[in-house]
């Protein structure tokens, strides 16, 4: 007899098959997911949310204005206070009594001082030696105790600049920042009005480390600003609150419902900062930096009097291809520079201005007319003065090897257009630019040298000079005397003087060793 399905079974057969099948749909999956959430948050002690009809209650609203309220204050001091100054602070207020003892001594103003009434190279290095027993003063365990104070300052930072204002807007429309003297109407919203206002807080608030004493971080707001911006206690009151709330998922579940991602999970990051070592590092760098700029006005100072000394009011006239103008189209490509072309341009004016003109004089007079019992005496004096003729020709031509024509320049301008994208071309460039630095290092090292055993020489006969007529080293002088016009000795002594200066400039410029520009090669 053949079965007929009523309407009871065919129900029947309906629940059955979904009961087999249903856990295989994941669109219901989603709603049986989503069901089971809205019957959770029912239960917690928050009532935040109708879940029937995705509505926000006006008691969210008043949570998020009861903490406004606490921080409204603190939100004004970190608007007016930026992060690294409050870095600052943070160190600051941790130092002990001997570290404000030696960073007292390290302060651009204490080393102006300083250098008033001390030898430069002396305050390099007692500055040097403050610097370092200031920083061993940071054992590990001071360290690590003021990172975590500062991170903990900074989360409460980013907690309380959270735009509980623009969230609180949603709920009532006349609502106005920081002014609690009038009592707001929140109102009942749309739950996809504030799910991302939701999402915000919870990376802010729940990155709030819940278990630690905030007694130290509020101390130390008071110690940078002058007062307490929130107290200890009521901030405990706060957190308790948002304990709760965190304990019991209640914002991760409203948005998970409002946005019908029951998937949602937010992992607030937290990052931590390590504020000590910079802090360290920048007072060691701007002490080193005033140092080093007293050290270079000094240094100016000196080569602006040298100079004056030496060429009068004559402007020194730069090379004409090794200057800084020139040197300036590799220094913005941070490919290096001609880094001697101040010292070399000095020598080269000084062997074009007092070289062929009185020290050729002066040589000629006491080489070529002098009488030398020992020519060997006088053998230094000679091959210094040949080599200073010579090296005055040598210069040019080096110089001469950077136009644009010539071996180096060419090269240089050809690679200049690609030294920005190709590394290759970079390199080159640079390799250029070392052996150029490293001939210019050799040209003023024996230009130096040699005017160094000239003026050496020199010396000797102007003692001699005071001797006659029972000189040793020139047997003639009332002779030679005759032709500088009996002004021999005043030529020497002048000539000697210039030279004196001419070193003296150069040692103010840092040229380095041959060995030394060889292990730069290496390296």
């Amino acid at each position: 007899m053949p079965y007929n399905i009523g309407m009871g079974d065919s129900n029947f057969f309906s629940k059955l098959f979904t009961s087999l099948f249903a856990s295989n749909d994941p669109e219901a999956q989603k709603k049986r997911m989503l069901k089971n959430i809205a019957k959770d948050l029912s239960k917690t002690k928050f009532h935040f949310y109708k879940a029937s009809s995705h509505e926000v209650l006006p008691a969210l609203g008043k949570f998020f204005y009861d903490i406004y309220k606490v921080i409204a204050p603190a939100q004004i001091m970190f608007q007016s206070t930026s992060l690294p100054a409050l870095k600052t602070a943070t160190v600051d207020a941790m130092l002990s009594d001997k570290q404000r003892e030696l960073l007292a001594t390290i302060t651009e103003e204490a080393i102006n001082e300083m250098a008033k009434t001390k030898p430069i190279k002396e305050v390099s290095e007692l500055v040097s030696e403050n610097a370092r027993n200031f920083s061993l003063e940071f054992e590990n365990g001071k360290r690590t105790q003021i990172d975590d104070l500062f991170n903990r300052l900074n989360l409460f930072r980013n907690f309380c600049s959270y735009d509980f204002y623009f969230t609180l807007k949603k709920f009532d429309n006349t609502i106005r920042e920081r002014n609690f003297d009038m009592t707001p109407h929140f109102n009942t919203i749309n739950g996809t009005y504030i799910a991302e206002d939701l999402k915000n807080f919870i990376a802010v608030a729940w990155a709030l480390p819940f278990d630690n004493n905030w007694d130290d971080m509020f101390k130390l707001l008071k110690t940078i600003k002058g007062v307490e911006p929130v107290t200890a206690g009521v901030w405990k009151k706060v957190m308790s609150r948002l304990r709760l709330l965190k304990d019991q998922h209640v914002f991760e579940m409203m948005v998970k419902h409002i946005t019908e991602q029951p998937d949602y999970n937010e992992t607030p990051k937290i990052e931590t900062t390590c504020i000590v070592d910079p802090y360290i590092s920048q007072i060691t760098k701007t002490a080193e930096s005033t140092v080093q700029a007293i050290q270079d006005k000094q240094t100016h100072s000196k080569v602006d009097s040298l100079l004056s000394q030496i060429f009068g009011d004559t402007p020194v006239q730069p090379l004409k291809y090794y200057n800084e103008s020139t040197s300036a189209q590799f220094e913005r490509k941070s490919l290096g520079s001609y880094k001697y072309h101040e010292p070399l341009s000095f020598l080269k004016q000084f062997l074009l201005d007092y070289g062929k003109k009185d020290i050729r004089e002066l040589s000629d007079i006491l080489l070529v007319r002098g009488s030398w019992p020992n020519s060997m005496m006088a053998k230094p004096m000679s091959e210094a003065y040949h080599q200073l003729l010579a090296l005055s020709d040598k210069i040019t031509e080096f110089d001469g090897k950077l136009a644009e024509s010539a071996e180096y320049g060419l090269k240089f301008k050809t690679l200049m257009p690609r030294a920005d994208r190709d590394k290759e071309a970079r390199n080159i460039i640079q390799t250029g630019l070392r052996d150029v630095n490293g001939m210019a290092a050799a040209l003023i090292r024996s230009t130096s040298g040699n005017l160094i055993i000239y003026a050496k020489t020199l010396k000797m006969c102007i003692e001699d000079f005071a001797k006659a007529p029972h000189s040793e080293l020139i047997t003639n002088w009332r002779e030679i005397d005759h032709f500088a016009e009996d002004k021999l000795k005043e030529m020497c002594v002048n000539a000697y003087k210039k030279i004196y200066l001419i070193v003296s400039l150069m040692q103010n410029f840092p040229i380095p060793k041959e060995e030394e520009e060889e292990e730069d090669e290496k390296d």
